[in-house]
């Protein structure tokens, strides 16, 4: 069991961080050049050039929040099916019950903090989104 765990665990961070490189397109290397001319573009303003893009910061900085949300999400589902598999293989031993009661616990206060902190994330990035597009 203690070699097997750490196993899964890697497999389902690797295999996240693979599927999240694919999905958001902040971490895609065909978009990392379109990535620095946006932040370069503020310099065309000096040349006389109309392509400025003011979302293009506080686009990537939703993007990587997004991210770490994500992979708190993963860290929360690793943790409730530990915590089951704790509970299923105690064998009627009140301690590895209680220790997987109070893993459970843990794990879903702290995915109920991951998505609060996603809600507010959600609501603060739309509306700095919103700010920078009537201002530009």
């Amino acid at each position: 069991m203690k070699k097997v765990f750490p196993l899964i665990l890697g497999l389902t961070l690797a295999l996240h961080l693979f599927s999240a490189s694919l999905t958001w397109p902040v971490f895609a290397a065909s978009e990392i050049p379109d990535l620095i001319n946006e932040q370069l573009d503020p310099i065309g303003d000096v040349y006389g050039q109309d392509q400025v893009d003011p979302n293009a910061l506080s686009r990537t900085i939703a993007e990587v929040i997004r991210v770490i949300l994500g992979f708190l999400g993963v860290i929360f589902l690793v943790l409730i099916l530990y915590a089951g598999f704790m509970w299923m293989t105690s064998a009627g031993n009140d301690e590895k019950i209680a220790t997987a009661k109070k893993t459970m616990v843990a794990a879903i206060i702290g995915a109920a903090i991951v998505l609060l902190a996603f809600a507010i994330t959600s609501f603060v990035i739309t509306k700095l989104f919103e700010a920078t597009a009537a201002a530009g």
